[in-house]
């Protein structure tokens, strides 16, 4: 009997910085769909440790190994670390999802050079830490997936949000370059595209806003950190063996509105 579309039971997913909603909706979604799943925070922080062990006892509680690691994502050494760690205890990584994702509303004019460094570092920083440590014993193992969260304002302009949108762009470009480096090695690297989401800090925390695109998104509502869960399964996939450098948009269609 031949095995089940997208299930991904024996694989190990890791998820960074799963401290929030989207952090959440995600590695519950590897759990369900199989995978073993441990997570990191995605700044050395308490209060971020705690979330993420919120989110591995969910895991566990759908029968799955898997541990949660407090680093800073910025710091390669202990990134590095910390990965090496997970792979000597729970299994070889073979899903990778750096799900960190900050949001800094904030008018330029207001922002400072730490506000841009803190954006970047923790939204680009991370991403590329993250792929360097797993990626290269990805590619030493012939297979591997890595999934990045890249939102729609990379593309789309909106006030307040220059300093995430340019995070954005430069996640976006770095996973098309990086599938095509790391293709031919049996490495998969992919985004999923994220509109306006509740429970997910952004302009749409704004009320006013929040009324103006629940009109103006053409599902007629914001998504839900649980939209994004099939498509994650899809892209994490043996079945997407044959897809890279591409994103997966799951927005509602507000990137194609007029």
């Amino acid at each position: 009997m031949a095995a089940p579309y997208f299930d991904l039971s024996g694989k190990h997913a890791l998820v960074t910085g799963a401290t929030g909603a989207l952090g959440r909706a995600l590695a519950v979604a590897l759990g369900e769909a199989g995978a073993d799943v441990s997570v990191t925070t995605l700044a050395d922080n308490a209060d971020e440790e705690t979330q993420a062990n919120s989110i591995l006892n969910e895991c566990w509680s759908l029968g799955r190994k898997g541990d949660a690691k407090r680093v800073d994502l910025t710091d390669p050494a202990a990134v590095d670390a910390a990965v090496a760690a997970l792979e000597d205890s729970i299994g070889s990584i073979d899903i990778l999802v750096n799900a960190g994702h900050e949001a800094n509303i904030k008018p330029v004019l207001e922002s400072s050079l730490g506000d841009w460094d803190r954006e970047i570092g923790r939204n680009v920083t991370a991403v590329f830490v993250a792929s360097q440590a797993v990626g290269r014993r990805m590619i030493d193992r012939g297979e591997g997936r890595i999934v990045n969260l890249v939102s729609v304002l990379h593309d789309r302009g909106v006030p307040n949000c220059s300093l995430f949108g340019a995070t954005q762009g430069a996640v976006l470009g770095f996973t098309k370059s990086l599938g095509l480096e790391w293709g031919r090695a049996g490495v998969t690297v992919n985004a999923l595209g994220i509109g306006f989401y509740d429970d997910v800090a952004g302009p749409q925390s704004d009320e006013e806003l929040h009324a103006v695109l629940e009109r103006y998104i053409p599902l007629r509502r914001l998504g839900t950190p649980e939209d994004l869960q099939g498509a994650l399964i899809d892209l994490a996939s043996d079945e997407a063996s044959f897809v890279t450098s591409e994103m997966l948009v799951v927005d509602g269609a507000i990137q194609i509105h007029a």
